[in-house]
């Protein structure tokens, strides 16, 4: 029998050790709940009853007082027992065979326990908002047991709604909740639905200028404090105030060296309002949006500056929320873009006050916490992204980004003391339904989660939406479409940085009919999955599945087939360059059309108005935005085009295939010149004791990144983890390794990321990258649309033909390597590099 309180198959039948939660003889289980519930109690309790609706046509009773006999109850404790007490968000599952328990240390707890129950019973947390169906049975029975306790990783757990403008707001105004005309109480009634059964607890919510500010929509807070919801404000809206829409004195007002009091009276209005519910208060101060402070001319200026203002906003919080002690308030400090130079520079935060690190907006952490900063009793957070408007590229579209680098990003945090705040920047919530749930999901689980979480969420989460006959074919057709992304995501196609000029694809010939072929396979495999789906189940696989993997297929379709034709039209083919451009434009109108089906067609009209192509309008924010496709006789294209082929070089030669004396399967070899390695296919590890290198499932460009794990793991020259390759030459001469790294930033500020590597017996030959970590570098643009940097290292003396060994050595963690070319004379340009010489 399983140990949990588990869903059993629908033919058990064995009453004496199973719970009936609903049962042909005796009905549906009766719901015990005091009358004093909190109020997120009774929401949840409601939710789960018609939950159990959903799954059984059968709606349980909510009772104050349990019945009289044995029918079978669901007791909602309210008073938790001794091993809850004190702990944060916890909860435990117990059942026997007449009684199922739900105890929780707080009422968050009890409402997550509930909405647990709901998705084991088959009730997904995206039923609403993928429209994902229920499989329905006559009865419900649950195994018998007692859970361990369940609870949180990390303590504040969330979600921030932005860059809204061109899906939610319109949705909830004209098609949702059009007697508010923006984002109402009916609308965040329904986020707030989701993200306690996502088990997330805080909100960061919608706050551009299309958006009427959360505070000033009537039931908005209010719902917010019936949902037991925390609520924040953005790392640009300190003291939960939203400025694009709420500040109304004239804009160079908002100063606080120049009108110290007005600033302060205007954060005093919202404190005073957040008397009830729960608030956590960011501080701080930047322009009024997402911009730099006003008014300190320098950095130092700009230190003192802030440090006033950390004084002065605890000092609000204190009076009127603390008793007088701003300790007794939750607050962060979020460290975004400038704002971390200014930190590095010395700025004091108070130490009850949680660091929050921001990644780099393209999901890379830009900074970890030193032994002093993980002491600090506020502790330390991460504000991510899944989403992103900004240069030198926006990602608003499709959910394309890899579980394995969330994952891989996060438990790095985690392992440095990020433990006390994760938010995560969704943008609509409709474009990233994948990466919203994983993350958050991480965020409870990441004191106990491994490298293959990543793929097993996939899987998990399609068995439980589309079945699991479904489960490994759209787990691999997700993982592949993040593959494709991870390459580069369709909404970076272009090669050139916005309002610069043109720049033709990098990728050769061979590489873009590759990746062609690979968008035309997903077609085809999405299309096959759909076709053995229930007719139930069609809206949410297109939501979930079939449009971002759709788009993102036509998208390269689009903008590749336009380079191919530029190509041929150089070359002199005009026939092959009308058809390749004619399929370009063929595949832009499959695209509206795709899209026209979501916003018109996909339930029954209930998403109108909630996608666009690229994520935004076509003319707004430019500079953020791919160009359009220029047209096939483009002169400057053409040009660039030529200038490309005249520096092509010639066709090598064909490659020798013969495989060397003594090779086994899984060696390297050379081919044409090159010996070409996914860091991922070791030939042997050597580990410490405590850790080493591990290969993460569908991380990075080849899906078998490796990095040491755990990323607290104590490296000595003497004692470092080792990967080992074992490859053949042939060629002698000069030789130069690459390796491609995932653009990660250093654990350790200002050291870079460091590694070794050694030649059979060979010394140690140290690698680093050291500079292009500055956002606002160019250097650091290219790399993470591309999701690589580069090292390059001469070898110091000819390899002899034959074999030998490569030996990746620890330096740094928090380095991640994706492949080796080690070129001896015969690497070509590429995008991608030459594919892997792995022998079978």
């Amino acid at each position: 029998m399983p140990a949990a309180v588990e869903l059993l198959p629908a033919d058990y039948s064995v009453d004496s050790t199973a719970f009936p939660l609903v049962s042909k003889t005796a009905g549906a289980a009766v719901l015990v709940l005091s009358a004093s519930a909190p109020e997120v109690v009774r929401i949840a309790a409601n939710d789960f009853a018609d939950d159990i609706q959903r799954v059984t046509g059968r709606r349980p009773d909510i009772v104050p007082i349990a019945p009289a006999g044995r029918r079978p109850q669901v007791v909602i404790a309210l008073d938790p027992p001794s091993a809850l007490s004190g702990r944060w968000e916890a909860f435990q599952l117990s059942a026997t065979a007449d009684t199922l328990t739900i105890a929780g240390s707080d009422r968050r707890a009890v409402a997550f326990a509930l909405y647990e129950l709901s998705r084991r019973i088959g009730v997904s947390p995206w039923h609403w908002w993928a429209d994902v169906p229920v499989t329905r049975h006559d009865e419900v029975r649950l195994s018998l047991g007692i859970e361990p306790i369940d609870q949180p990783a990390v303590k504040y757990r969330g979600i921030f709604i932005n860059d809204e403008d061109w899906g939610l707001t319109p949705w909830a105004a004209k098609t949702f909740e059009p007697e508010v005309g923006n984002i109402g109480p009916k609308t965040y009634a329904k986020i707030f639905e989701l993200m306690l059964r996502l088990r997330a607890n805080t909100l960061w919510p919608g706050m551009h200028p299309t958006t009427t500010p959360f505070h000033l929509v009537p039931g908005n807070a209010a719902a917010a404090d019936r949902y037991s919801i925390i609520l924040g404000s953005s790392h640009a809206e300190p003291m939960l105030r939203n400025n694009v829409g709420e500040w109304t004195a004239p804009k160079e007002n908002y100063n606080y060296l120049t009108h110290r009091d007005e600033v302060l009276s205007y954060w005093e209005q919202r404190v005073r309002e957040r008397s009830s519910g729960e608030s956590l208060f960011t501080l701080g101060m930047r322009g009024i949006h997402d911009s730099p402070i006003v008014g300190p001319k320098t950095q130092p200026d700009r230190v003192a500056t802030v440090e006033k203002i950390f004084t002065a906003q605890r000092e609000l919080l204190a009076r009127h929320l603390g008793a007088g002690d701003p300790t007794r308030i939750g607050q962060i400090f979020v460290p975004y873009k400038e704002v971390l130079e200014d930190y590095l520079a010395g700025l004091r935060v108070p130490d009850d006050v949680a660091l929050v690190w921001p990644d780099d907006n393209f999901g890379y952490i830009r900074r970890f916490g030193t032994s002093a900063e993980q002491a600090r009793s506020g502790g330390l957070g991460v504000y991510y992204h899944a989403s992103y408007l900004g240069a030198p590229l926006a990602w608003l579209w499709l959910d394309s980004l890899p579980p394995a680098l969330v994952w891989t990003e996060m438990t790095k945090a985690y392992q440095h003391g990020a433990r006390t705040f994760w938010i995560v920047n969704v943008g609509d919530i409709k474009s990233t339904e994948r990466s919203t749930e994983f993350f958050l999901d991480l965020a409870w689980h990441a004191d106990r989660t491994s490298p293959a979480a990543p793929a097993q969420f996939l899987h998990t989460a399609a068995a439980r939406d589309f079945g699991a006959a479904n489960a490994s074919a759209i787990a691999a057709i997700l993982t592949r479409h993040q593959a494709l992304a991870t390459a580069r995501k369709p909404e970076h196609l272009q090669w050139h940085l916005p309002k610069s000029p043109y720049q033709p694809t990098p990728l050769t010939d061979a590489e873009i009919h590759t990746r062609l072929a690979a968008c035309a396979a997903l077609l085809r495999d999405t299309e096959t999955v759909a076709a053995a789906l229930p007719a139930a189940a069609q809206d949410a696989f297109f939501q979930l599945v079939a449009y971002p993997v759709g788009s993102a297929a036509f998208a390269n379709q689009h903008y590749f087939q336009s380079e191919l034709a530029r190509r041929l039209r150089v070359r002199g083919d005009d026939p092959a360059a009308l058809a390749a451009f004619a399929e370009s434009s063929a595949a832009a109108v499959q695209l509206s059309a795709l899209t026209r089906r979501y916003n018109e067609d996909t339930a029954a009209g209930k998403w109108r108005g909630i996608i666009q192509v690229n994520g935004l309008a076509k003319r707004e924010w430019p500079s953020f935005q791919p160009a359009p496709v220029a047209p096939l006789e483009s002169p400057e294209a053409l040009a660039a085009v030529t200038a490309q082929e005249a520096a092509r070089p010639a066709t090598p030669p064909p490659c020798d295939t013969t495989i060397p004396v003594g090779a086994r399967p899984g060696d390297f070899v050379e081919r044409a010149g090159v010996v070409s390695i996914h860091a991922g296919h070791f030939t042997s590890q050597t580990d410490l004791p405590a850790g080493g290198w591990r290969s993460i499932p569908g991380l990075g460009r080849t899906g078998s990144a490796v990095t040491v794990l755990p990323t607290t793991l104590a490296i000595t020259p003497d004692s470092a983890p080792r990967l080992s390759y074992h490859f053949h030459t042939s060629t002698v001469g000069a030789a130069t390794l690459r390796v491609r790294l995932l653009p990660t930033h250093p654990i350790v500020s200002g050291q870079g990321l460091r590694f070794a590597v050694a030649f059979d017996e060979g010394q140690p030959l140290p690698i680093a990258i050291t500079s292009g970590f500055d956002p606002k570098s160019d250097t650091w643009k290219h790399r993470v649309l591309s999701n690589a940097t580069e090292a390059t290292l001469n070898l110091p003396a000819p390899l002899p033909a034959g074999w030998h060994t490569l030996h990746l050595l620890a330096v740094d963690t928090g380095v991640v390597i994706d492949k080796f070319v080690l070129d001896l004379g015969g690497l070509t340009p590429s995008y991608d590099g030459p594919p892997e010489t792995r022998l079978p």
